[in-house]
């Protein structure tokens, strides 16, 4: 029984291609939750392609796609690129 080779890219563009920009973000969300989980090849093909053509969207906010994925880490650390802690000063001891 022969099957004939997906095109899975061609499939996510024909999934996404009708949704709005709130419906790709609510999308980009489950797919993320779902590359968690343990899955067969072909689910984690679809979802990676699906992944991919939100990402490659143009008209979507590539700095929330990336939130979306690093999760929040707060205005300090998207300051300093890590934490305050090793900014502070040091106590002296006064004479």
């Amino acid at each position: 029984m022969a099957t004939t080779p997906r095109n899975y890219d061609r499939e996510a563009k024909e999934l996404v291609k009708g949704l709005n920009a709130n419906q790709k973000y609510d999308l980009f969300e489950i797919v993320l939750q779902q590359l968690n989980r343990r899955n067969s090849d072909d689910r984690d093909r679809e979802l990676h392609a699906v992944k991919h053509v939100i990402e490659m969207d143009r008209g979507l906010d590539r700095t929330r796609l990336k939130k979306m994925q690093t999760g929040d880490t707060g205005m300090a650390a998207d300051i300093t690129g890590g934490s305050l802690v090793s900014n502070q000063k040091k106590n002296k001891r006064k004479a």
